[in-house]
């Protein structure tokens, strides 16, 4: 009986952080410089989504292109990068065992960043051509990840401290290549738009971002279902793991693969936005418990809502101008996350 209603109240927490995360993803495709009736907003989604008029049309075509070409794909597109962020966290927290880890330990964003920035700033390139943000992030996350594992040799395979230390050392050396870069750039607007990235922006999405974002989050969040008791088994250390007949090696491989693949991809379509994978795995943890089955989907959601009122924080506050994403997530992620250490005893498993 008392299983029973465990799972009943995990069922209704699940259901209220969807029905949440619905209101939020029409809430913030309807927050802009242009008012839009929410009720119409919904209908608009509705009908473009089913490529059917379920409900009939009372407004015009310039509403229904602000709504559906512009502010839906970034709506959409924030919450993916939220809940791919938290999940990057999970695994980082795991490999490292770290409850302080997050998606860039291993300094997969400082090279996303100098890519994006490259790209950003010369965008053309000789034998290339003309590379995007995109593409340009995307190799600059595999360079670094090449480097590190390059530098840290086999050592890695039996724990992961030269692991993260190499990953910070890297991570500081490609932040120092990216302010270079910067500096010697000599267009103003160009280093102006590389350091509002830089900071976090959704202001460049579009419906070529969806599907990318949604397949890299899709094939983490099926991986981590899979392996979720392989992860809790992680937590205990390296020996208790394996005496539950873990490969602690495959599950290092894959969960490294899975953080480069999704912090990339992420990166590279909204830019350095912090504490989101630090602070969100741990409020799982605090709510749902330590095991990934049921702590996993809680933090996506809670990412990805997280990440959607973010983006509207940052473009409502100082409208019509929009801050970085990236300082709204600092704002409210340092107070919470320092409140958060101050219980001493605080670890993996809530206490």
């Amino acid at each position: 009986m008392l299983k029973h209603a465990k799972l009943k109240v995990v069922f209704l927490i699940y259901a209220a952080l969807v029905l949440f995360l619905i209101v939020s993803i029409v809430l913030g495709v309807n927050i802009g410089s242009v008012n839009i009736n929410p009720i119409s907003t919904f209908k608009i989604i509705v009908n473009n989504t089913l490529h059917t008029n379920i409900f009939k049309s009372t407004w015009d075509t310039s509403t229904e292109a602000i709504i559906w070409n512009l502010r839906f794909p970034k709506v959409l597109v924030a919450g993916l990068v939220g809940a791919g962020l938290a999940l990057a966290g999970i695994f980082m927290q795991v490999l490292t065992k770290n409850p302080l880890a997050d998606p860039y330990i291993l300094g997969i964003s400082s090279g996303a960043s100098t890519g994006a920035v490259l790209a950003l700033l010369i965008g053309t390139f000789p034998f290339i051509g003309s590379v995007s943000v995109e593409a340009g992030s995307f190799v600059g996350a595999i360079i670094t990840v090449v480097i590190v594992f390059g530098i840290s040799g086999q050592a890695w395979k039996s724990g992961t401290t030269r692991l993260v230390l190499v990953g910070m050392a890297v991570s500081a050396l490609f932040s120092a290549i990216t302010n270079f870069i910067i500096f010697v750039t000599p267009d103003s607007h160009k280093v102006t738009s590389a350091m509002f990235w830089m900071t976090g922006s959704f202001a460049g999405v579009n419906w070529t971002n969806v599907l990318p974002a949604f397949i890299s989050l899709l094939l983490g969040v099926l991986v981590s279902l899979c392996l979720s008791s392989r992860l809790d088994a992680m937590l205990l250390g390296e020996e208790m793991a394996k005496i539950r007949g873990v490969n602690t090696k495959k599950i290092r491989i894959v969960i490294i693969l899975l953080s480069t693949l999704i912090t990339g991809v992420m990166v590279s379509m909204s830019g350095i936005i912090g504490f989101v994978g630090l602070v969100i795995p741990h409020i799982g943890r605090l709510i749902m418990g330590a095991t990934h089955s049921r702590m996993i989907p809680f933090s996506l959601l809670v990412g990805a809502s997280f990440m959607i009122w973010a983006d509207c924080l940052a473009r409502t506050i100082v409208s019509p101008e929009e801050i970085p994403v990236g300082v709204i997530t600092a704002i409210i992620g340092v107070p919470f996350f320092l409140a958060m250490m101050k219980k001493s005893k605080y670890g993996f498993g809530g206490h």
